[in-house]
C-alpha cells in the first residue's frame, strides 16, 4: 500500500492484482511529487508552509476523505461514491508537471498541458481496463467537465460542490489555526470566491445544505471578520503581484458593492436555515 486511501476498503473494485497495482502507481505517485508541490504559495512568506492542504498530496487526500463524507450524506450509490472518490483523490494529476493553479489563476490553456502530462507520464503506464476507464472518467468529469453518457446523475456538479467545500474548509482551518501570516487574505480570497456558488448548490444537493449548517457558526464568523473589501484587495494583490493587480482591476470585480453582495447571499441562506 502506497498511500493511505479510502479506495483501497472497496476491495470489489481491486479485484485482480493489475488492478490494484494501477492503484498503488496513481497514489504513488500523487505521493512522491504531489508532496513537493505546494499550494497557496502566493500567501506564504519564504520559510512558510501549511500543515494540511498544503500540497498537492496533502489536499488529493483530503479531498477524497471529503468526497467519502459528503457522497454519504447525499446518498450515493457505491459506484457513484467511487467514482468520485476517484475524482477527488486523483483531478490533480495532471498538475504534477508545474505545480498547483490558484483558483483565480486558471486559463483555458492550462488543460492542454495537463492532458500532455497525464498522456506522457500517467495513462500509458496503467494495465488494467478497469484503472484505465476509471481515470478517463475522471479526466471527463474534472477537466473537460463532460458527463457520463451512461449515468443521468450531473458528476461535474456534484465534483465542483466538493471542490467548493474544500476551499472553505480550508479557510475556516486557516482562520482557527493561523499557522501562515497572510491566513486573514487566503480566507477572504476563498469567501468571496465560494459562498455564493456553494449557497447555489445547496439547493441542489442535501449534503451541502447540511454540510452548511454545521459550518455555520464558523462561517458566519469568516464572513463577518473577514470578508471585507480592504482584505479582498490586499489578496488580489498577492495573486496578481501589484502591477499586475493595477492592470487587471478593471476586469476583476472586487468592488465594495460585489463584497457586500457576497455577504448578503450568505446572510440570507443563514438567517433561513
Amino acid at each position: 500500500m502506497s498511500s493511505s486511501s479510502l479506495l483501497y476498503l472497496h476491495k470489489k473494485t481491486l479485484s485482480s492484482h493489475a488492478i490494484k497495482n494501477d492503484v498503488d502507481f496513481l497514489l504513488g505517485l500523487i505521493k512522491e511529487k504531489g508532496a513537493k508541490l505546494k499550494r497557496w504559495e502566493n500567501y506564504l512568506t519564504e520559510n512558510e508552509s501549511m500543515a494540511e492542504d498544503g500540497n498537492i498530496h496533502s489536499h488529493s487526500s483530503l479531498l477524497e476523505h471529503l468526497a467519502f463524507r459528503e457522497v454519504t450524506v447525499e446518498g450515493l450509490s457505491d459506484e457513484r461514491a467511487i467514482l468520485l472518490m476517484w475524482t477527488a483523490r486523483f483531478h490533480k494529476l495532471g498538475e504534477l508537471r508545474r505545480g498547483d493553479i490558484l483558483y483565480n489563476l486558471k486559463t483555458a490553456n492550462d488543460k492542454a498541458e495537463k492532458v500532455g502530462y497525464l498522456k506522457d507520464h500517467v495513462q500509458g503506464k496503467l494495465k488494467s481496463k478497469y484503472a484505465k476507464e476509471m481515470l478517463e472518467k475522471v479526466l471527463a468529469i474534472s477537466l473537460d467537465e463532460k458527463n457520463l453518457s451512461e449515468d443521468e446523475f450531473d458528476f461535474v456538479d456534484f465534483f465542483s460542490s466538493l471542490k467548493c467545500r474544500g476551499h472553505i474548509n480550508t479557510a475556516l482551518k486557516m482562520i482557527k489555526q493561523q499557522e501562515i501570516a497572510q491566513y486573514d487574505l487566503l480566507a477572504a480570497n476563498v469567501l468571496f470566491n465560494q459562498i455564493r456558488p456553494l449557497v447555489e448548490y445547496s439547493g441542489k444537493y442535501r449534503s451541502v445544505r447540511v454540510y452548511l449548517k454545521k459550518n455555520a457558526s464558523s462561517i458566519d464568523q469568516a464572513v463577518k471578520k473577514h470578508l471585507t473589501h480592504e482584505k479582498l484587495r490586499q489578496s488580489f494583490k498577492l495573486i496578481y503581484q501589484q502591477e499586475d493587480f493595477e492592470q487587471e482591476q478593471n476586469s476583476l470585480d472586487v468592488s465594495l458593492e460585489k463584497v457586500t453582495e457576497i455577504k448578503n447571499i450568505w446572510l440570507a441562506f443563514a438567517k433561513e436555515n
